[in-house]
């Protein structure tokens, strides 16, 4: 169980020089139909050292994180702008801000203007160290915690006043939860339970079942999934209108299923992924998922699934030992870019194009 519980918290915690791109390779090793309507491409780029991208800005630059530099980097022209020094950084939806950790606690940069507030001054507290969690669709306030072993203490900073409140579970325990995305319906957390579905309540360390919930502003926490005992789910995503979840559920060391969860009714629509995909996304529209995959020696490959088809039409085994953390799609649905650490210090940022 111990194994589970670092390979779970790994993949929840993924909760981050230039040259011209190389020529499109076709790289899929799936057998496609005839009927299939669409094909991919997957094209590699050079990218910045130790760069790993985690969003898009307005004008098409990467926002990341390269070493300890707040970075953006511009694939068509190779212009490289640092914008800060942080441990680790999140961009607001806007792309206005960034909160951002380094040694100095949270603290929250403006883009535009480069200006600096800060919001904790705190890296740890106790037993329990400061992380970043997710911000508003709004852009007005985001998450962030100090996690201990067990639990986490919340709080939410609003950027238009500059406050900081508590956030605390009202209705259900707090327990190696983490919040994974913030929509329109509210906050969503992954937790897990302390108590199995019959009663018991033995000491187990990733309880015994993990579930998606949508959580309000009072902390009032909804069940998404409805995982039986000894299932780990683990969001992958939404469609834009958050109707469609891709949810990857643990059954196993090394026992996965993947399925598109229905928000409405809570029903999985399970996919043909095998026993070893660690992680994924679902596209803006629904149509497309992308998916990694653990293989031997070590290293990861993605697939990328037409879902109209029901079929794999691209797969691709990457560079480096490190697995996707951010999967970046276009508007469209018709684009998916990553970025990885190479065989060497430099970045890589694959992008995968759909016709």
């Amino acid at each position: 169980m111990k194994k589970l519980l670092t390979t779970l918290i790994v993949i929840l915690l993924l909760i981050s020089g230039c040259a011209k791109n190389e020529e499109p390779t076709d790289n899929s090793k799936a057998d496609i139909p005839s009927t299939n309507l669409h094909t991919a491409v997957i094209t590699e780029t050079k990218a910045p050292k130790y760069f790993t991208p985690s969003a898009i800005m307005p004008d098409g630059s990467m926002f990341g994180v390269s070493g300890d530099n707040l970075t953006t980097w511009n694939p068509e022209n190779g212009e490289i702008k640092i914008i800060g020094n942080a441990w680790s950084g999140m961009l607001s939806p806007n792309a206005a801000k960034v909160a951002f950790t380094d040694d100095q606690g949270l603290q929250l940069l403006d883009v535009d203007t480069g200006s600096i507030t800060p919001v904790d001054p705190n890296p740890t507290m106790g037993d329990s160290s400061l992380a970043l969690g997710v911000w508003s669709p709004d852009s007005v306030k985001f998450v962030c915690m100090f996690v201990r072993e067990w639990s986490s203490d919340y709080f939410i900073y609003n950027v238009e006043t500059g406050k900081k409140q508590t956030y605390e579970f009202s209705n259900i325990p707090n327990f190696l939860s983490r919040p994974v995305d913030w929509n329109e319906n509210g906050l969503l957390f992954a937790v897990h339970a302390n108590k199995s579905k019959s009663g018991e309540q033995e000491y187990r360390e990733s309880g015994y079942r993990s579930d998606l919930m949508l959580a309000d502003i009072e902390g009032q926490f909804t069940p998404v999934t409805d995982m039986d005992d000894g299932q780990f789910a683990l969001y992958c995503g939404a469609t834009s209108d958050n109707r469609i979840m891709l949810v990857l559920i643990w059954e196993g060391e090394s026992k996965t299923s993947v399925g598109l969860l229905n928000t409405g009714d809570g029903k999985i629509d399970y996919i043909a992924a095998g026993d070893n995909t660690v992680g994924g996304s679902i596209g803006p529209d629904g149509k497309f998922v992308i998916l990694t995959t653990a293989t031997e020696g070590g290293r990861f490959s993605v697939r990328l699934f037409d879902l109209e088809s029901n079929t794999g039409i691209l797969e691709k085994e990457l560079a480096g030992y490190e697995q996707p953390r951010h999967f970046i799609w276009g508007d469209n649905g018709r684009t998916v870019s990553f970025g990885l650490q190479g065989d060497d210090e430099n970045g890589i940022l694959y992008t995968v194009n759909i016709e």
